[in-house]
């Protein structure tokens, strides 16, 4: 089990009115609207980017895992809404080449409908959405340490089995961006892989969370933060 340690501060007060900003200009764009002539040309040529169907690939008591396609043309970037166990509209951004979320901090056997926006540049072009109800809480889920025992019963076959592939190594955990709610992860695995991944935080509150990733990821989005909050994340290679 590969391990990584960083902390991040969210200090975002002028970050907080620079998005609202941006997000309150994102239905009208009056910007593109002058050049006529030129807009319908040059958004001919990469042509008309569309959302394929919104899907839950994976569901468990805090978390969800969606994925979508894009069958025709591109977009720069998603944006995927929310509304938390309390009512409170949730905006996780998401990079234009993922095809695929994990949402975290979600409540166990809670209704969620999520509303996933195309943007090009500012503006947001097609839109899927989807319903999805978390799994219920089970207290099995804890005790993930006291599962390693079981591959230390046939120790002839451990050793043997886990140095063909080489012990896989975690490095290099990284901020790659910070908005008031929500901060970027990036790290690398120069040496092996994993079959996932686990991000452990405390939220505000001091509750603890926990977020799985797929091992194939080497970056996750972590939404749902409390701007001006410091977090310590854990990331835990499996």
């Amino acid at each position: 089990v590969g391990h990584l340690e960083g902390h991040v501060d969210v200090y975002a007060h002028d970050h907080i009115l620079s998005n609202a900003a941006s997000e309150e200009h994102l239905p009208s764009e009056p910007q593109q609207e002058k050049p006529k002539n030129e807009s319908p040309a040059s958004e001919a040529l990469p042509a008309r980017a569309v959302l394929g169907e919104l899907r839950v690939s994976s569901v468990t008591p805090s978390s969800v895992g969606l994925q979508w396609s894009v069958p025709e043309g591109s977009f720069d970037s998603f944006m995927l809404q929310y509304r938390d166990a309390q009512g409170q509209p949730q905006a996780l951004p998401i990079d234009g080449r993922s095809r695929s979320v994990t949402v975290p901090g979600l409540s166990p056997s809670q209704r969620y409908r999520f509303h996933l926006y195309g943007l090009r540049g500012r503006k947001k072009t097609d839109h899927v959405s989807t319903e999805v109800v978390t799994a219920v809480e089970e207290p099995e889920e804890l005790p993930l340490p006291s599962e390693e025992p079981q591959h230390e019963k046939p120790q002839t076959e451990a050793p043997t089995s886990e140095a063909t592939p080489a012990q896989p190594v975690l490095e290099d955990m990284r901020v790659m961006s910070v908005t008031p709610s929500s901060v970027q992860l990036q790290w690398s695995v120069p040496k092996g892989s994993f079959d996932s991944f686990m991000l452990q935080y405390r939220d505000a509150q001091g509750q603890p969370q926990a977020l799985p990733i797929d091992g194939g990821s080497r970056s996750v989005t972590v939404p749902g933060l409390s701007p001006s909050q410091r977090y310590r994340f854990h990331l835990y290679g499996l």
